[in-house]
């Protein structure tokens, strides 16, 4: 090591002074004024205006009447957003922990965040090389089960304006990369119930994954569980599908889902 400082590589300023400005606001300081905000950056008011007009445009801050500002409620709307993710993930740990277990396999849960699987947790029961660590890390959604099942739930308009123009990059060799052969495969995964992924996102892995759905029917995640490809027999496969559709229902119902 050097001893010289680290150097930030990106650094959008106008992003980083929003942020800036958010996190001053505090149980103590729950409310402040443009010049009480322009002192604590050691900034002139008049710099802050735009900033301030934009964070309150979009939600993050509101004016007052006596012209102090407070956080808006869109940082409660999102806050709430999290608050589920994690509530979901609460209740469905127990079955996700019996699932691993009688599979000896690992299983996750996981919701569709900006076209890309988001996943929310795992259950292990057989050690994973491929991602030690899981928790938050984005993951293609064309090429995973957890991705197929909520791609293929999606509004049809909806899908395709997430899949229009966009490469589905290649990460094997039994990729899909093409739109068509997609929608086709997706359209399978309706008919079944469940998704497949066959070595498409990593070499000798396979994962099978089903739709949890919420207190409305509308699918808000999904569940999989991953294993050696060396390990799944055809016979075996169709088990296995059966045995995480019946555990996605189970979530389901614990999260409110009623079926009609």
């Amino acid at each position: 090591m050097t001893g010289r400082p680290h150097r930030v590589r990106y650094n959008a300023t106008s992003l980083a002074r929003a942020l800036t400005i958010l996190d001053l606001f505090a149980p103590g300081t729950p409310t402040l004024s443009a010049t009480q905000i322009a002192q604590s950056l050691r900034a002139r008011p008049g710099s802050l205006y735009p900033v301030l007009s934009t964070l309150e445009r979009f939600g993050y801050l509101e004016r007052r009447p006596d012209k102090r500002f407070r956080l808006g409620l869109k940082l409660l709307e999102r806050g709430h957003t999290i608050l589920l993710h994690l509530d979901l993930y609460e209740r469905a740990r127990p079955a996700l922990k019996e699932l691993a277990q009688a599979l000896s396999a690992n299983a996750h849960l996981a919701v569709l965040y900006q076209g890309q699987v988001l996943y929310l947790g795992r259950e292990e029961a057989a050690p994973s090389a491929v991602f030690p660590s899981i928790v938050g890390r984005l993951a293609p959604a064309h090429c995973t089960a957890l991705g197929k099942v909520l791609l293929a739930h999606l509004d049809p308009g909806e899908r395709r304006r997430l899949l229009a123009g966009g490469r589905l990059e290649r990460q094997t060799t039994r990729t899909i990369t093409s739109v068509r052969r997609l929608e086709v495969e997706l359209a399978g995964v309706l008919a079944r119930g469940y998704a497949v992924d066959s070595e498409e996102l990593h070499e000798g892995v396979m994962c099978v994954g089903a739709p949890v759905r919420d207190h409305t029917g509308e699918v808000e995640a999904a569940i999989s569980v991953s294993l050696l490809k060396a390990r799944v027999t055809e016979a075996r496969l169709e088990k296995i599908a059966q045995e995480v559709v019946r555990t996605a229902a189970r979530i389901s119902g614990a999260v409110g889902y009623r079926p009609a």
